[in-house]
């Protein structure tokens, strides 16, 4: 555990330090798993659970109050999955031979989940990361999601412009 640990620690670090999170709090481990709090979109604490003995890594609760039931689930589904598609630009696509991504929900909070099939943890880091990012960037933006940004995650209307 404790190679795989430095790998995602050190890419995790790695965006810090480039800006994409504004802040990364140390790991609480425990026994062969670990959790990570980032400071990320919209202001928002994110919780990075892996488990190393399962291969799973989960950022925890990425949109909350988003019923299973309701279409933006099924569309967030939809858009995760479509993220190993090999319509998608290999920089941009996840390899399905390394690594298998899912959306979890829990008491209506989503979460993105992505079990290696190898053991490339700073490939899984990189990209759970970047698919996160694009549910914020390209997800809520590109689909009528503007109230619930503003509602919900508490987007301030009058300082951000979609243009």
């Amino acid at each position: 555990m404790t190679d795989n640990h430095e790998i995602v620690r050190s890419a995790l670090e790695a965006y810090t330090d480039r800006g994409l999170f504004r802040g990364l709090s140390p790991a609480i481990v425990q026994a062969n798993s670990a959790s990570f709090k980032v400071l990320w979109h919209y202001s928002r604490t994110l919780n990075l659970r892996v488990d190393y003995d399962a291969g799973t890594m989960v950022f925890e609760n990425v949109l909350p109050d988003v019923p299973t039931t309701s279409p933006m689930y099924r569309e967030l589904v939809t858009f995760v999955a479509n993220l190993t598609s090999d319509e998608i630009p290999v920089h941009r696509r996840v390899d399905r031979s390394l690594a298998v991504l899912a959306c979890e929900n829990v008491n209506g909070d989503a979460s993105i989940h992505l079990t290696l099939t190898g053991s490339d943890y700073k490939y899984a880091t990189q990209k759970l990361v970047q698919t996160v990012h694009e549910v914020y960037l390209d997800f809520l933006i590109s689909g009528p999601y503007y109230e619930y940004m503003v509602g919900t995650l508490g987007l301030n209307p009058d300082t951000v412009s979609f243009a």
